[in-house]
């Protein structure tokens, strides 16, 4: 508090007589009124008015007194501006001068000035009037402001030079097939090949009237040009004669040919009807032809069976599944259904699925330590963990630690059960060998196989002698003529070795001959010598290969292959097995547990009914192809039936890990039933298939691939595959050789961004914003490779919204081996991308998507680790901070309090952030996480609100000797604006919208559907006021440094003034702005610019407010060197100015020093009075 001496105001009343002369001499005085301003007079004072295009400082239009100026009106920011559109206007003293932009000009003349005559208005020049503004061959097009040339029609600008262009070299040529072009200067000239004609005329050019088509002169319009029974066919330029259908060309004359004769004429299941140079074939009953007429002609039609369960889907009631056969239909319960009566065609009324709830009989059918989970049709039991189920059966299900090995069928014939803590395997018995080739196996499948050792190289009895395989053993005799001292019939284990002696042997092709030795006769008396044939099967390793079966004959033998596997191309001299190239359902079991779940016989839960009911209808189409591999596949059906599982999909109910193998068993079932179209002959067309669900274009490649550079290109559903010749002969397909291209619509509805897994950063870092814009994609080809071609395969994906610029396209496989079925970014990358569509370059056969990342910046791993250790650091000094504030009383009044509630705030916020943003696993703790965080970085905001108005309250108030305004607003008061005004906005915006809490990726509010903005727009009001409100303070300082006495100004060096002024905008969270302009191409820099202050604003507080402040030095000073100081230096730290003339000038001066450099008080020494303590705001 100043002191109120006598002495000091009778100086002050002396300074006012000075600063104040009578009234009526004041306007004589030039410098009574500001500049730009005129002075009137009045009978007791006077009055200044600004000047016409000038406004005062204070908003008045009369004033006096110093510190108001006329400030010139700057007319050029007005809206709309002055001078009017297409112009520039230019702020003048008291006026303002209007100029057109280039391009346009005003009737006023430019540089026109507010006051000259006329008015100005910007006109556009029209430079097309002038001539030789565009070059030859070229018109000029006046636009706004300026002009441009276009080139003429034929002719295309190159170089700025309009050049003519040749439509003739254009594909496909523009006077069309059968046609010769000449190019002429801006146009072209058609003709006609010899043989053709136009209606328009020969030596057409382009811009003469019609159009020029050159069509084929048919001969065959003349009469009698072929004979009777034959028709004309007219050719390109000619024709030629054949007979009708249904006869045949015999020394020049047609006759009729008995197609009934040849029993391939008509299709299977139908009856052949010859007529006179026809014939006709009636479909058997129960069959129908596939073109739905009642008499068949031709090789495309065939007799198929009358679909009973197709056109009618509920045929069999609820529950059951329809099978068709030939000639009629079958119906059966679906898993886990019963029927009381069995179905037949002729009561279809009597069968009825229905459910049977066992589990809530009483007691409970599972018994003890068990859970019996009821499925439609059927119950399950599930033992608890620890216990085993009892082999008795469902009827007498118990828990408990069972030996498997005890129930004799758990092995199959001839192998030993070893049984194992928790489970067990088998082991083949001596002499035999499993069918799988694994040593040690367990369940069904799998049989042990009698080792046939007499088919061993060499054979185990030795020369002369046959081998009689038997089970686990095997029996060895001597040929006639030759004897063993062990005796005949000797089997293994017997005592002995066998050999047989005392023949002769003599060889021939496939086959050996045996003669007596001198001195003894054959056996059979009757032959001097025996042919025996060799057993090339029992030959090892055979001779037909790995995966075949060797069927011996006379003189020779012959090669097949097992299930599952089909000959390799070669013949027999070289016969190999190779395993057919696509997955059945034994393929597709054992790789995942969800598809293991619906197999028949498994207890099906409840809850994966809907799931299991969609996987097995799947694997019935895929069935077909797999268990019928001597049969036609008809790719059409196949198409069909997947279009009907996949309408019938729907995923909102299903887990994650079910839509992921749903969808892995749906795409590798279309492909292997495509595959196996591709293997019959009568499959070798190529077609498009369209449904509603999806689409596919197949191809069997033939002879094309013998021209150079060959490019096929599939499309489907508005998507395209384009592969190379080179591509398809590296696959290595043996065989028929077959490309498809398929395009699925709505899968990637449910297959959608959350399936999305970025295998290139950490899962932690790998958050970002991402959507599915495509259709799913699948490419399909018959050869062994799949990837790694050294071609790429071009796919080019439609886009489903139209792409933004700020967005980035992915494309993404899906890869079964991560997570059961993810999208990754592996092996495609992206080469063009537009607003319509994406255009992908994959070295695979690849499922294909387009996944867009939009919104926010990808975050980098250098970024990540940036933000981490800045946040860690800005907790270490909030701790320092609040520690200080707290325990350190000499710095503790009013400021100091805003500053504690501030870092408090912050520290918490930042303390959630760094530990639960990323908790995304649980969703409602995840939204009470982001709840939290809205309302603490609310919080933060209001209190940087609070801190930027005491400041500027501060500032403002040094101009006057009541400076101590800002300490009369109660601390609670703030308290209620700092902490209820944020939990206000987090509580209305809970009520409006909870759901908008938590985010799939982060803990934080839902950038989607605007409710972000319940953050941002208190944020950036907030930013927007903190930002005048600085720049005002400066603007105060810096008019203030400019006044100060010359002494005082050396009492600081200034850039330590501008450091703490230029801190402040991080301490008042001005550059949180920088978060919004992380857009475009500065989105990297302003990300990482965002993070690396934003990061660190606990360490500004706690550098501005503790490091660089003096008494807060000298508290840590005290601290380390445990001096205890004297008191008066324990509340003072300012300065003492001496031989300073003591007005109210010098008090602001001092204070505002006090307050910019942390001074508690500041010293006045005033030459009559004593010293006098101005304690100032911290």
């Amino acid at each position: 508090v100043l002191s109120r001496s006598t002495d000091w105001y009778w100086h002050y009343c002396s300074f006012l007589f000075l600063s104040h002369p009578p009234s009526n001499l004041l306007c004589a005085d030039t410098t009574t009124c500001p500049a730009y301003a005129k002075c009137t007079d009045t009978p007791d004072s006077y009055y200044c008015t600004c000047k016409r295009g000038f406004l005062s400082s204070n908003g008045m239009e009369q004033f006096k007194g110093p510190g108001v100026t006329c400030i010139d009106i700057d007319e050029c920011s007005q809206s709309p501006p002055p001078c009017g559109p297409n112009s520039v206007c230019r702020n003048l003293l008291g006026r303002y001068k209007c100029s057109c932009w280039p391009g346009f000009s005003s009737p006023t003349g430019n540089d026109w000035i507010l006051g000259n005559p006329g008015r100005f208005i910007c006109t556009d020049i029209n430079e097309c009037l002038s001539s030789g503004v565009c070059q030859e061959h070229a018109e000029c097009i006046n636009t706004s402001g300026s002009y441009k040339c276009r080139c003429q029609v034929g002719f295309i600008a190159h170089n700025s030079i309009c050049k003519d262009i040749d439509e003739c070299s254009q594909s496909p040529p523009p006077c069309g097939p059968n046609s010769v072009c000449e190019n002429l200067l801006g146009r072209y000239k058609c003709n006609c090949l010899p043989g053709f004609s136009s209606p328009t005329g020969n030596n057409w050019i382009s811009g003469n009237p019609g159009r020029f088509i050159c069509t084929d002169i048919n001969e065959c319009l003349s009469s009698g040009v072929c004979q009777e029974h034959a028709e004309c066919i007219n050719t390109l330029g000619s024709y030629k004669c054949r007979c009708q259908v249904g006869f045949i060309s015999h020394n020049s004359i047609c006759k009729d040919v008995d197609e009934c004769a040849d029993p391939r004429t008509c299709p299977e299941h139908a009856t052949c009807h010859n007529s006179p140079g026809s014939y006709s074939c009636v479909c058997n009953v129960g069959f129908e032809s596939s073109g739905g007429k009642e008499r068949l002609l031709g090789s495309g039609e065939i007799c198929g069976d009358v679909d009973e369960c197709a056109r009618n889907s509920t045929i069999c009631g609820l529950n059951s599944v329809c099978t068709n056969i030939l000639g009629k239909y079958n119906c059966s319960c679906l898993p886990g259904y019963f029927s009381p009566a069995v179905w037949t065609p002729e009561k279809p009324e009597d069968f009825i699925c229905t459910d049977i709830d066992e589990c809530s009989q009483d007691p409970s059918p599972c018994g003890p330590n068990s859970v019996c989970i009821n499925t439609l049709g059927s119950y399950s039991c599930r033992c608890n963990k620890g216990f085993r189920p009892n082999p008795g059966g469902s009827s007498n299900f118990t828990c408990q630690n069972v030996n498997e090995c005890a129930d004799t069928t758990t092995c199959p014939a001839y192998a030993k059960c070893t049984d194992t803590p928790d489970s067990y395997y088998c082991t083949c018995k001596r002499g035999f060998l499993p069918s799988n080739g694994v040593k040690q196996f367990k369940g069904p499948g799998v049989t042990c196989i009698d080792i046939d050792e007499c088919s061993q190289s060499p054979p185990p009895c030795g020369p002369n002698s046959v081998c009689e395989n038997i089970l686990g053993r095997y029996k060895c005799s001597c040929l006639p003529g030759f004897s063993s001292p062990t005796g005949n019939d000797w089997i293994l284990g017997n005592p002995g070795r066998f050999i047989c002696t005392g023949n002769a042997l003599r060889h021939g092709p496939g086959s050996y001959f045996c003669t007596c030795s001198l001195g003894f006769t054959p056996s059979n008396g009757q032959l001097s010598e025996m042919r025996v044939y060799i057993d090339e099967c029992s030959q090892d390793p055979s001779p037909c290969g790995p995966n075949s079966v060797c069927t011996n004959t006379l003189g020779s033998y012959s090669c097949s292959c097992l299930e599952g596997f089909r000959p390799n191309a070669g013949g027999s001299l070289n016969f190999t097995c190779k395993r057919i190239p696509f997955k059945c359902k034994e393929d597709v079991i054992p790789d995942n547990e969800w598809v293991q779940l619906c197999q028949v016989g498994a207890a099906v839960e409840r809850e994966h009914g809907s799931f299991c009911t969609l996987m097995n209808a799947t694997f019935n189409v895929l069935d077909d192809a797999c268990e019928n591999r001597n049969t036609v596949v008809s790719l059409k059906s196949t198409v069909e039936s997947f279009a009907s599982v996949l309408e019938q999909t729907s995923t909102s109910n299903f887990t994650k890990e079910e839509t992921s193998a749903l969808a892995t068993v749906v795409l590798e079932s279309v492909k292997s039933t495509t595959l196996a179209a591709f293997l019959k002959p009568s499959a070798n067309v190529s077609q498009t298939i369209q449904t509603e669900q999806l689409e596919i274009e197949s191809k069997i490649i033939k002879e094309e691939c013998n021209e150079e550079n060959m490019t096929f290109h599939f499309k489907a559903k508005g998507d395209e595959m384009k592969i190379g010749c080179s591509t398809i002969e590296e696959s290595k397909s043996t065989g028929t050789t077959g490309v498809a291209f398929v395009s699925f619509l709505g899968m990637e509805s449910f297959l959608d961004e959350s399936f999305f897994q970025d295998q290139q950063m950490p899962s932690a870092i790998s958050q970002r914003k991402v959507k599915m814009n495509s259709r799913v994609v699948q490419g399909i080809m018959t050869g062994e490779k799949k990837d790694g071609f050294s071609d790429p395969i071009i796919y080019t994906l439609e886009n489903i919204e139209p792409k933004q610029e700020f967005e980035r396209p992915i494309c993404v496989s899906w890869d079964t081996n991560v997570e059961g079925g993810r999208w990754t970014s592996s092996g495609c990358v992206v080469l063009e991308a537009s607003e319509t569509h994406t255009v992908c370059s994959c070295n695979q056969m690849v499922n294909l998507a387009i996944i867009m990342a939009y919104g926010e910046l990808t975050m980098d791993f250098s970024l990540y680790i940036i933000s981490h250790v800045g946040m860690i650091i800005s907790l270490v000094c909030l701790v320092l901070a609040i520690t200080t504030f707290i325990l350190c009383r000499s710095i503790q009044n009013h400021n100091t309090y805003l500053h504690l509630h501030l870092c408090v705030c912050l520290f918490l916020a930042k303390a959630l952030f760094l530990t639960g943003v990323d908790k995304i696993h649980n969703k409602m703790g995840c939204a009470i996480i982001a709840g939290f965080l809205h309302y603490l970085y609310l919080a933060c905001f209001f209190w940087m609100l609070i801190e930027a108005v005491m400041l500027f309250l501060m500032v403002r108030n040094l101009k006057v000797v009541n400076y101590f305004s800002s300490r009369h607003i109660k601390m609670w008061y703030l308290c209620v604006f700092g902490y209820g005004i944020p939990g206000l906005v987090v509580a209305v915006s809970v009520g409006v919208q909870p759901q908008g809490y938590g985010m799939h990726n982060r803990c934080w509010l839902n950038t989607e559907t605007g409710f972000i903005w319940s953050f941002l727009g208190p944020v950036c009001t907030i930013i927007v006021i903190n930002s005048i409100l600085l720049t005002w303070t400066l603007c105060i300082l810096r008019q203030k440094l400019s006044s100060v006495n010359a002494e005082v100004s050396k009492l600081k060096d200034n850039r330590l003034l501008t450091c703490k002024a230029f801190a402040q905008l991080f301490i008042l969270g001005c550059s949180w702005v920088l978060g919004i302009f992380q857009i475009g191409s500065m989105a990297r820099i302003m990300a990482y610019l965002f993070t690396i202050i934003n990061s660190l604003q606990g360490a500004f507080i706690f550098i501005i407010h503790c490091l660089l402040n003096r008494q807060v030095q000298e508290e840590y000073r005290r601290c380390l060197t445990r001096k205890i100081k004297p008191s008066s230096e324990s509340h003072t730290s300012g300065i003492l100015l001496s031989s300073v003339p003591s007005t109210s000038k010098t008090v602001r001066d001092c204070v505002f020093y006090a307050v910019l450099f942390k001074w508690n008080y500041c010293f006045l020494a005033i030459p009559d009075t004593t010293m006098h303590g101005v304690p100032t705001a911290s």
